[in-house]
């Protein structure tokens, strides 16, 4: 194909559909072609007579600025090409996104000349997309992120939104450019969630999420990462996702949980929590030998305290026992309100000797607390109680539970104010 040098830069130019631009940086002569002025909804002959106040009339007093220190610094020889995205305004009185390239012409002997020539191309709708995902991503309540794999534990990060720094303090490019710097502010503990959910991406290619903790000012709090794969133009497999604060959710969680197993008035474990301990306790023991006792403990005459002070003090009479308990007891014990004025205590690695002894001190303790009326005038309060040791043929949760209540039951029988064991029967009881 024999064509001449400016055919064949003619057809570039117009194929491309750029306005060219001529530019005298000495004199401020300028040359535009007729795209440029279409560009922008103009004819040549409307932007007569051409200078660079042409340019500067047109261009965004911003980007002007930006534009001539990038100018300065081609010139200045310290970047090898001028390239600026500028906005200009249209006839109408619209902006446009203009990409502004260009560079200064040297002779083939390296020496510069006067004159910078260039292209301008309409990004508007490029830059209009954009904008529109960024406030998109400045607006959901979370990051935005899409992330690559090349293994089941080694991904990278392609795109971060810009919230990373309002929930970590974190720079979205820093997270782009390295993971870790991410990964170090998560809990370690979490990690093991993190890389199962990783595998299930790169192994099945399908949708996948975690939740995990991160250290946020000195704080812990929870998020959750729900990531989806979407195949690019390319056939490479990007996971495209967003990260949310789940904080409020786990701590509404964790309350409905506490709530679920805790009894209310006394603040110890409810019925529920006790009888799920009482099977774990029980499967550690068939299957490792793990020996646990139990303690029973029922307020003595409870009924006739409600009748005499009224039920705010047998509330009350309740709530001291909880707190007694708890004071008393170990952090490994585990302490609970059955219902009504009947405790449980489970007692890990505890003989049926060491259970006695416990329990005794504590319905001990008890006969020397002082309890107040609404007169405030004191009154004595005893328990009654039975003790168990776990033995092989106990056959379950409710076989024990009857064990121990028929114990409990034989010391309210037997005189009440004692602790009685399954072994000798042996009463403890109050002189």
């Amino acid at each position: 194909m024999n064509l001449s040098h400016e055919l064949r830069l003619q057809a570039i130019i117009d194929g491309t559909r750029a306005g060219t631009w001529e530019w005298n940086v000495k004199t401020g002569e300028v040359i535009f072609n007729e795209r440029w002025a279409s560009m922008l909804g103009f004819t040549l002959e409307e932007i007569q007579p051409l200078s660079i106040e042409t340019w500067n009339r047109l261009c965004h007093p911003d980007d002007l600025k930006q534009s001539y220190m990038l100018i300065s610094q081609h010139l200045d020889n310290q970047v090898p090409f001028y390239e600026c995205l500028c906005r200009v305004r249209r006839k109408d009185g619209s902006w446009c996104w203009i990409q502004d390239r260009g560079m200064l012409v040297k002779e083939p002997d390296g020496t510069p000349t006067d004159w910078m020539m260039g292209t301008h191309i309409d990004v508007s709708i490029e830059q209009e997309s954009q904008q529109h995902f960024a406030h998109l991503a400045a607006s959901v309540p979370g990051i935005l992120f899409s992330f690559e794999m090349d293994s089941p534990v080694e991904f990278r990060f392609n795109y971060v939104s810009e919230r990373s720094y309002a929930y970590f303090g974190l720079d979205c490019r820093a997270i782009e450019a390295d993971a870790s710097v991410l990964l170090d502010i998560i809990y370690p503990a979490d990690f093991t969630d993190i890389k199962a959910a990783l595998k299930t991406c790169y192994r099945s290619k399908s949708e996948t999420s975690c939740q995990f903790r991160i250290a946020v000012d000195g704080a812990e709090q929870w998020f959750q990462a729900v990531a989806r794969p979407i195949r690019d133009p390319f056939g490479k497999l990007v996971w495209h996702g967003m990260l949310t604060n789940i904080d409020d959710q786990k701590q509404l969680e964790n309350t409905l949980a506490y709530l679920s197993v805790t009894d209310e008035l006394t603040g110890l474990f409810n019925r529920r929590y006790l009888t799920r301990a009482l099977g774990d306790s029980m499967k550690l023991y068939r299957r490792y030998k793990t020996p646990f006792s139990l303690i029973s403990l029922d307020i003595d005459h409870f009924k006739r305290i409600n009748d005499s002070y009224g039920h705010l003090v047998g509330d009350r009479v309740l709530s001291k026992i909880g707190k007694l308990m708890k004071n008393r007891l170990r952090v490994t014990d585990i302490v609970g309100r059955m219902g009504g004025e009947e405790f449980l205590v489970i007692l890990p690695n505890t003989s049926e000797e060491e259970a006695i002894q416990i329990a005794d001190n504590f319905r001990q303790v008890v006969n020397q607390t002082e309890f107040l009326n609404e007169d405030y005038i004191p009154f004595v309060v005893a328990v009654s109680g039975g003790v168990l040791e776990m033995t092989d043929d106990v056959t379950s949760v409710e076989d024990l539970l009857k064990r121990s209540d028929r114990l409990l039951y034989e010391a309210k029988e037997s005189g009440r104010n004692m602790i009685l064991n399954k072994q000798s029967h042996r009463k403890s009881q109050c002189r």
